[in-house]
């Protein structure tokens, strides 16, 4: 999934899909990270602004003209007939229509169930922005068979908050229920809008959570993997003369990753047994969530090669703004 949807402007030649690079641009005052606007393009839908996706990269029903969806057969990584487009607008528009209504016999026509559900409960558990769940509504391989859709990880090197470098207590505490750019009742994305559609799904979905704490977090199965992965290379990427940082940065982003991790699943836990709202709209300022004020993100990493330095795209953090002369945006 990816429409970078550049009406009128001229693309570099070895342009690749990914976002373009900013050297030398001005950034307006009041940038905050987020991608600036192109005024001034011109776009056939007002929906349809770069970075905030299509309907097709949506995966929401259109109509039923293959057109409609040129960015799914025009990407596609296999050979398109006429029958596999028929198959997969039909399954899309289950989909939509099935999300809409609350309709469970559409959406069983549509995907597959545990499939989806268990690739949404570790999808949101990382808090991946740079993905189907967030503003820019790509990053991912969309799969079908015998009319049923599921979805391919793809693209989770900016996961745990580091797409924005947000603060890690929104981070940490992301509503699973109305994951990142997901509002409560969303239609807008029904590939995961569809699990919070009816209550019985809902149920199931936190079931799997519960299952997925269970197996790789009260265990310490998730601690154990971080530490023997970390032994495993660290005296390679001492050695490794490409490495895109230093020592003391990996071992501060692997020691930032095992706190990060550890809170996420605190957080969840709290969601699912109801101490803590699943969903941003039920939640107040008294809610309860869990401190992660003393991790900084960008120590996992940063948008932009090389932690941001020779030319990387650095998004600001606290450490950026500690002298008096530094003001924080």
């Amino acid at each position: 999934g990816e429409t970078p949807d550049f009406k009128g402007r001229e693309m570099p030649e070895n342009f690749d899909g990914e976002t373009p690079d900013f050297k030398g641009r001005e950034m307006p005052e009041n940038f905050d990270g987020e991608m600036p606007d192109f005024e001034g393009r011109e776009t056939s839908d007002e929906s349809e602004v770069f970075g905030r996706g299509s309907n097709d990269t949506k995966l929401k029903y259109t109509d039923d003209d293959a057109d409609s969806y040129s960015s799914i057969f025009e990407s596609a990584k296999t050979d398109v007939t006429k029958a596999d487009q028929k198959r997969l607008i039909e399954a899309l528009k289950n989909l939509s229509e099935g999300t809409e209504d609350g309709d469970s016999e559409k959406i069983e026509n549509a995907v597959n169930i545990e499939e989806v559900m268990r690739y949404m409960v570790v999808h949101n558990f990382v808090v991946n922005e740079d993905s189907y769940t967030g503003s820019m509504v790509h990053n991912y391989y969309l799969y079908e068979e015998n009319g049923l859709l599921s979805m391919i990880p793809w693209d989770y090197n900016l996961a745990f908050g580091t797409f924005k470098g947000q603060d890690a207590t929104a981070s940490v505490n992301d509503a699973i229920d109305t994951p990142l750019s997901i509002a409560e009742n969303d239609t807008d994305r029904p590939m995961f809008s569809w699990i919070t559609s009816t209550e019985e799904y809902t149920e199931l979905y936190h079931g799997y959570y519960e299952e997925f704490i269970e197996k790789f977090y009260s265990n310490g199965y998730l601690d154990k993997l971080i530490d023997t992965t970390y032994e495993m290379i660290k005296d390679y990427v001492d050695k490794d003369p490409t490495k895109f940082c230093t020592t003391e940065e990996f071992d501060k982003a692997v020691t930032t990753l095992k706190k990060f991790v550890n809170l996420r699943f605190e957080s969840i836990k709290a969601q699912v047994n109801g101490t803590l709202a699943s969903s941003d709209e039920d939640r107040d300022d008294s809610s309860e969530l869990i401190d992660a004020s003393d991790i900084i993100v960008s120590d996992m990493g940063t948008m932009g090669g090389d932690f941001g330095r020779d030319g990387g795209f650095k998004m600001p953090d606290r450490n950026d703004f500690d002298s008096k002369e530094k003001k924080r945006p």
